[in-house]
């Protein structure tokens, strides 16, 4: 099984009114692709105005040409074709890729990847026996990851390195009985 580690920063959460403008991924062990998407300016209204300030879209955002982004579009969309798609929330990343796809007339495959995604907090959560689920920063923290920048590519790098951390506890001796302690 290919997992693909996927992660995409947007101007909002709505996959109908808000675009992707940054993207990271990584297949299996492979390095981080990050690169800056073609996207159409948002409307910074009060509801998105903190999303963009923690995504860090309002410092770190560089418009790019359009064609710059097609080369790569494709060649991901390659990638994903039967592979598992990996992250935090990774349907919200799967929704916001299908969208941009269908907008642009890529979708005559628009969910190219696996039907069942490999979300780290949930996974963590029964793994670390969480009552409910917690974001990355408090997932990595609890596994002894170092905690992700809310870039696409700091935060591809953070999912990857606590799904190696949760494997290996898991497969070591006694896996559960060191994790009693932190998973209050």
């Amino acid at each position: 099984m290919t997992y693909v580690y996927l992660d995409c920063e947007t101007t909002g959460l709505d996959p109908a009114r808000h675009e992707i403008w940054e993207i990271a991924y990584a297949v299996d062990d492979g390095p981080i692709q990050s690169s800056a998407v073609w996207h159409e300016p948002p409307v910074v209204s009060p509801d998105v105005r903190a999303a963009l300030r923690v995504n860090g879209y309002l410092d770190r955002c560089r418009l790019i040409p359009q064609s710059d982004s097609e080369y790569w579009e494709d060649d991901l969309k390659k990638l994903l074709d039967g592979a598992t798609l990996v992250g935090a929330n990774p349907a919200f990343d799967a929704r916001m890729l299908a969208a941009r796809w269908a907008r642009q007339k890529r979708d005559t495959d628009p969910d190219p990847w696996h039907y069942r995604l490999l979300d780290i907090e949930a996974y963590a959560a029964g793994f670390l026996g969480w009552s409910e689920m917690r974001g990355l920063a408090e997932t990595a923290e609890a596994l002894g990851v170092a905690a992700p920048d809310h870039t696409a590519a700091g935060d591809v790098h953070c999912v990857r390195e606590c799904w190696r951390a949760m494997r290996a506890l898991h497969t070591g001796s006694g896996w559960r009985a060191d994790l009693t302690a932190g998973a209050a």
